[in-house]
């Protein structure tokens, strides 16, 4: 019980170029009773969402590979201007040298696709009651 309340108006944005993955990790957080979902097609849209919104995000989920601005951009971006918001990376990246770099980097939780509801959850729950201290 405790866990779904701490989830209680969560602002969350979600960044990722594949609008299907996007929507699926968007119904993820709905059943998660996380009505407060900000979307973004790319690292650009999302600097403008979180620039319109200072502070009004809890936690960045975003995918690593994208066109323009990769998530790893974006997260040095967000980063630096906000250095304790929580930063979920989504990846197929499975292998050592992208997590070892995502860790140099200081990104918060790293989660391998695909993804399953609780794993989301359980890294979510993680981070905010961490501080976002890198995973």
């Amino acid at each position: 019980m405790q866990a779904a309340a701490s989830l209680d108006g969560l602002n969350v944005l979600v960044v990722d170029d594949d609008e299907a993955m996007r929507m699926l990790i968007c119904r993820m957080l709905r059943r998660m009773k996380i009505d407060n979902i900000v979307e973004a097609s790319g690292g650009e849209q999302a600097l403008e969402q979180l620039s319109a919104k200072p502070g009004g995000v809890n936690i960045v989920i975003c995918d690593w590979n994208m066109p323009g601005m990769s998530g790893m951009d974006l997260f040095k971006q967000v980063h630096a201007r906000e250095p304790k918001l929580p930063f979920l990376m989504l990846t197929g990246r499975a292998d050592l040298d992208s997590v070892v770099a995502a860790k140099k980097a200081g990104v918060h939780g790293y989660i391998v696709k695909p993804i399953s509801p609780a794993e989301l959850k359980t890294k979510i729950i993680f981070l905010l009651s961490n501080g976002a201290a890198p995973t």
